[in-house]
């Protein structure tokens, strides 16, 4: 079954928008990625709480859940090492002689 938050890969729909939520600071501000029509495509961002809530509410921003946070963060790891489940090369027993 596919999460239908969850767009699958190499699909991009500008009208979607995710956020997922870092960090809740003690200070606070709200640490949280931000993407527009693909999930994996996000930036960092940080806001004070209130105006993180108004963003977020904004229509068309989906909240990532846990899961859904992170299959985009393995799936964006999986591009940066060019491994299936986004470790990096060194990390798998490939039985090869270096």
């Amino acid at each position: 079954m596919q999460d239908s938050t969850f767009p699958p890969a190499g699909s991009f729909n500008p009208a979607r928008r995710f956020v997922r939520v870092r960090q809740m600071r003690d200070d606070g501000f709200v640490e949280f990625d931000f993407a527009i029509g693909d999930a994996e495509l996000s930036v960092e961002l940080i806001l004070p709480r209130a105006a993180f809530e108004a963003f977020a509410g904004l229509p068309g921003t989906e909240r990532m859940n846990e899961d859904t946070a992170a299959r985009a963060f393995r799936r964006q790891q999986s591009y940066l090492y060019g491994t299936p489940d986004g470790a990096p090369e060194s990390l798998h027993n490939n039985n090869q002689e270096t």
